[in-house]
């Protein structure tokens, strides 16, 4: 089957080899741009007390990629009795590349997943900081303020629409891995298309407005993504 891969440059090498190893023969276009946002000096004078933190978390291997770039400029020694953790295994790979040891949830791979770790569950008098894109969900930082955090949030960039997207004729099966992804593609998906869908959330945004096959991945990570597709 010829599969659509949506995710943004640079990160789709993985899943696209994996469709291949599977029999399928796979293409790229991605749904949304990432583009990096400056670092103020209000954002860095919060990243210069990472040691007051109980936890840092990165809700994307993009987050991860840009708030650790900040962070090295100013920590040449990583603060220690912090928490590092990851949304999944590409956030927790791309930290583990600036020498951190990330927690990440054994399955699930989203803000409900990460909201059950050990680590977040007594937050009084303590402080967390979320680092992410400019747009997202807002539940991890409402739940962990309600936990009795002060929770701080820092966005490293943007995602915009990819005004160059293209779904080919040809393609049976699209990949989404986000409502905001699926937003900004919908319109160029045909009915006649299958969607692999992210999770029950991103799977029921797709559905509002599709009317092909939509099927749910137990998550975004890659091995999911593949085994939500029917057999080739």
């Amino acid at each position: 089957m010829r599969v659509l891969v949506t995710r943004p440059q640079g990160q789709q090498d993985a899943l696209m080899d994996a469709l291949v190893a599977a029999g399928h023969e796979p293409c790229h276009c991605p749904a949304l741009l990432i583009e990096p946002l400056p670092v103020s000096d209000g954002d860095r004078r919060v990243l210069m007390d990472l040691d007051q933190f109980h936890a840092v978390f990165f809700a994307s291997a993009n987050a991860a990629r840009l708030a650790l770039a900040a962070m090295a400029d100013l920590w040449p020694q990583w603060p220690v009795g912090v928490h590092w953790l990851a949304v999944g295994q590409a956030t927790a790979a791309e930290m583990e590349r600036w020498h951190l040891q990330p927690t990440l949830p054994d399955s699930g791979f989203n803000s409900e997943a990460v909201l059950a770790l050990p680590c977040l569950q007594s937050l009084e008098e303590r402080k967390v900081l979320l680092c992410r894109g400019e747009t997202g969900r807002e539940l991890l930082a409402k739940e962990l303020a309600q936990r009795g955090a002060e929770v701080v949030s820092l966005s490293f960039y943007r995602r915009r629409a990819n005004p160059d997207f293209h779904c080919p004729a040809d393609v049976d099966w699209v990949m989404i891995t986000s409502v905001e992804s699926w937003q900004s593609v919908a319109a160029q998906v045909p009915a006649t298309c299958g969607v692999v869908a992210a999770g029950a959330r991103v799977a029921s945004a797709v559905s509002a407005q599709h009317p092909g096959l939509v099927r749910v991945a137990a998550s975004a990570h890659d091995d999911d993504m593949l085994a939500a597709l029917p057999a080739p």
